[in-house]
């Protein structure tokens, strides 16, 4: 199996991959479900082991779906484990220039309350690739009091914690853990509706220019901060996202400032991933760092970091 091309599947991946798990949930549960989602990235440096997936600092988003009334395999004073759940969704890698999805229902998914400490979900799996398989582990630490019990509910959206949040994947022997930074909720599903929480993914971000003679330019944004300064005729970003396609209304603010959006829906050459385009008013020079926020149809992405010159 060639590692670096198809290994890239294996991280959680999700909110692109909504509407299979949608009919999924539908099919399978007859109370409410719960779609317990995650997005933001993997840590920039490698806790431990050879990162052979280039995932590290790469965006990505998942989401497990468990129905309210699904009964643990496995319970403790402070835990309860659940097996065969439902997992989707998208990571991105350095290796390739688009996200890879996949979608398991082999998922384990134990929540965990200590009396004292973080709150905990872990969640375990294997994907088989071509003929590989793939295991996959993660441990995602919150606030205590994000959730008071151990059984399938929903809760409010948190910052995961990144010091004790950790994303693990192995084939045979070798194994790779990274860091995970970002934020989790857990959301209640009824079957009645396609939305899902769109997420603003953070690599691969463009800076498209278009000078005063017709012709434009193309550079990724890790290259240097945003000019857009006077001697451009306009300066636009190219972010590539999820679960916005079918938003009859999207807003972009960058620095809290609304700015005009000149394209949202599916990416052109990658099936499945989404794209969004705004431009960047001069009026916005010399704000340093800031935030650049996305809201389809009243759902809210958690922001991305950029710098404006």
């Amino acid at each position: 199996m060639n590692i670096q091309i198809r290994f890239i599947a294996i991280a959680a991946t999700v909110v692109s991959g909504f509407a299979a798990a949608e009919t999924l949930a539908a099919a399978t549960c007859n109370s409410t479900a719960i779609a317990y989602q995650a997005s933001g990235e993997f840590g920039a440096a490698v806790l431990s082991g050879l990162d052979k997936l280039e995932l590290a600092g790469e965006p990505f988003s998942i989401t497990l779906y468990a129905c309210e009334t699904k009964a643990p395999i496995k319970t403790g004073s402070d835990y309860a484990e659940y097996s065969g759940l439902v997992l989707e969704g998208e990571v991105k890698s350095h290796l390739l220039t688009t996200f890879t999805k996949i979608s398991t229902d082999k998922t384990t998914f134990t929540l965990a309350v200590p009396p004292a400490g973080y709150n905990t979900i872990q969640l375990t799996g294997a994907v088989v690739i071509e003929g590989a398989t793939i295991n996959i582990s993660a441990n995602i630490a919150l606030p205590v009091g994000t959730f008071t019990a151990t059984s399938i509910a929903p809760f409010a959206s948190a910052s995961i914690v990144t010091a004790r949040s950790q994303f693990t994947y192995s084939q045979g022997s070798a194994s790779t853990s990274l860091a995970i930074i970002g934020t989790v909720a857990g959301n209640v599903y009824t079957g009645s509706s396609n939305k899902v929480d769109p997420v603003l993914h953070s690599g691969d971000v463009r800076v498209i220019a278009s000078h005063a003679d017709g012709t434009q330019s193309m550079r990724l944004l890790e290259a240097g901060p945003v000019d857009p300064g006077a001697s451009l005729d306009k300066v636009m970003l190219q972010f590539y996202a999820s679960g916005i396609r079918d938003a009859s209304e999207v807003h972009v603010r960058i620095a809290g400032q609304e700015v005009p959006v000149l394209y949202s829906g599916p990416a052109g050459h990658f099936p499945g991933v989404d794209e969004v385009t705004v431009e960047v008013p001069r009026s916005l020079a010399g704000m340093g760092e800031t935030d650049v926020d996305l809201t389809a149809d009243g759902r809210t992405a958690s922001p991305v970091r950029i710098h404006i010159q």
